[in-house]
């Protein structure tokens, strides 16, 4: 019972900066003034990983954030040779664009370090992605595209690039959406994740999904488990943002 209570807290994703899906840039905006936070956990059968994002809203169009990625819980034998880097120290930037209020589009890059698979070696860990979001009318929910490239120690071995996709949708407006992504490619981190989101009062969501290996790219099956807190928006005229119907946010 105690094992597989473990494996459920700790059910692995690519984990990239800024607010996400799972894996895939949710491409919203951050509250300027506000810190956003997720904490996402996961396992396989090879191993088990903590992955920790922190974001501040700088300006309307712009965020700043520092992210501890790959931080292991266990391993089943030597992590893969083709793996991120493990237990890296990144810092973001993103930029936001919202033209209108059904399209949004977000630029971004993150940099740091971590350690080359089971050695004490640092390598360079460097991210980049572009990403649309459109919002469908009524409970149609919302949908996001996008490419992303970056360092082996960032993406793991195979081609260096790919494509990002991911949706959510109402099932329980502001209370039960399905969520899922997809981190498109060949790489050590192309993976799906579909699952549900709860939300919790006014600022938190619990996500839970399952991960299937991108085709062809020789991951593993596995889960993923994620806790997001999403910063309140301003009283209108406070001067702190603006109010914001965004989806993840539960109304009173």
């Amino acid at each position: 019972m105690r094992r597989l209570l473990f494996l459920l807290l700790a059910l692995p994703s690519a984990a990239f900066a800024q607010e996400s899906l799972f894996n895939v840039p949710s491409t919203q905006e951050t509250v300027q003034g506000r810190l956003f936070g997720q904490v996402q956990v996961g396992a396989t059968g090879e191993g088990g990983e903590v992955n920790t994002t922190l974001e501040l809203g700088i300006f309307k169009w712009l965020e700043l954030g520092m992210n501890l990625f790959h931080m292991p819980l266990y391993h089943v034998g030597d992590l893969h040779a083709e793996s991120p880097a493990s237990s890296s120290t990144t810092f973001n930037a993103n930029v936001y664009f919202s033209p209108a209020e059904w399209f949004a589009v977000e630029l971004g890059t993150q940099g740091g370090v971590g350690f080359v698979p089971n050695t004490t070696a640092l390598e360079p860990v460097i991210y980049g992605w572009a990403t649309a979001r459109f919002e469908a009318p009524g409970r149609f929910g919302s949908y996001v595209f996008g490419a992303y490239t970056g360092t082996r120690g960032a993406i793991g071995g195979g081609p260096p690039a790919g494509g990002l996709f991911g949706f959510e949708l109402p099932l329980v407006e502001h209370y039960l959406h399905a969520q899922g992504d997809w981190v498109i490619g060949l790489n050590a981190v192309s993976v799906a994740v579909v699952g549900v989101v709860v939300f919790i009062g006014k600022n938190f969501q619990l996500s839970a999904g399952a991960q299937l290996p991108s085709p062809y790219s020789g991951n593993n099956f596995g889960g993923v488990l994620e806790l997001t807190y999403v910063p309140t928006p301003a009283p209108e005229g406070e001067g702190l943002g603006h109010p914001s119907d965004r989806p993840q946010q539960r109304p009173d």
